[in-house]
């Protein structure tokens, strides 16, 4: 079956090293929390508290994205429907979309149990009507983590929160592009499929 891909253990050190980093990022915040580092050491404050946060938020968003059932998902509806103007996907060409797919990280490298979303070549009907389910998904966890930018603002002090906050949000729209570039190609194999299996 191709999506039981991995071992349960496997997931669970995968799971385990999140749950490590998202503390670690938590005590990294709590340290940063008072002013004495920023008065020693500006740039490392400043790095220090914007790893932390991103690894707080960043962790957090992704656990809830796999906790939520992929059933509540439909690419034909809004927010994930594709518009007229996205000219299926390819207005996100001109924006660098291809730039930005080979410089992505899919999760699945780092959380084993989690769905590739890389894999497109399956010709399996089910296998890329749950992909378009996860790239809904990704594409959802990014909204809101291009929402929660301002955080970055609000908790690092002077131009370098805004500065973070306008890169992180830039970064997490790259993302969304990414979703809505590969979403139609793969709707589209899917509705080949069909055609093909009501011949």
């Amino acid at each position: 079956m191709q999506g039981k891909r991995r071992t349960t253990g496997a997931f669970d050190m995968g799971t385990l090293v999140m749950v490590l980093l998202f503390c670690l990022s938590v005590a990294v915040f709590a340290l940063t929390s008072g002013d004495r580092l920023a008065h020693l050491f500006k740039p490392l404050y400043v790095f220090l508290r914007m790893a932390s946060i991103v690894g707080i938020i960043g962790i957090a968003a992704f656990f809830i994205g796999e906790s939520l059932p992929r059933s509540m998902y439909d690419y034909r509806r809004f927010p994930f429907k594709c518009y007229k103007w996205e000219r299926n996907g390819e207005i996100y060409v001109k924006l660098g979309v291809r730039w930005f797919k080979t410089h992505s990280i899919d999760m699945s490298s780092i959380m084993p149990k989690a769905f590739p979303k890389q894999n497109t070549m399956s010709r399996d009907k089910a296998h890329l009507e749950r992909l378009v389910q996860e790239m809904c998904n990704a594409e959802l966890v990014h909204w809101i983590l291009t929402f929660l930018s301002p955080v970055f603002w609000l908790l690092i002090e002077g131009w370098y929160g805004v500065a973070i906050a306008i890169g992180y949000a830039l970064s997490n729209l790259s993302d969304i592009m990414i979703q809505r570039y590969n979403r139609p190609r793969i709707v589209m194999i899917i509705k080949r499929i069909e055609a093909c299996e009501s011949c």
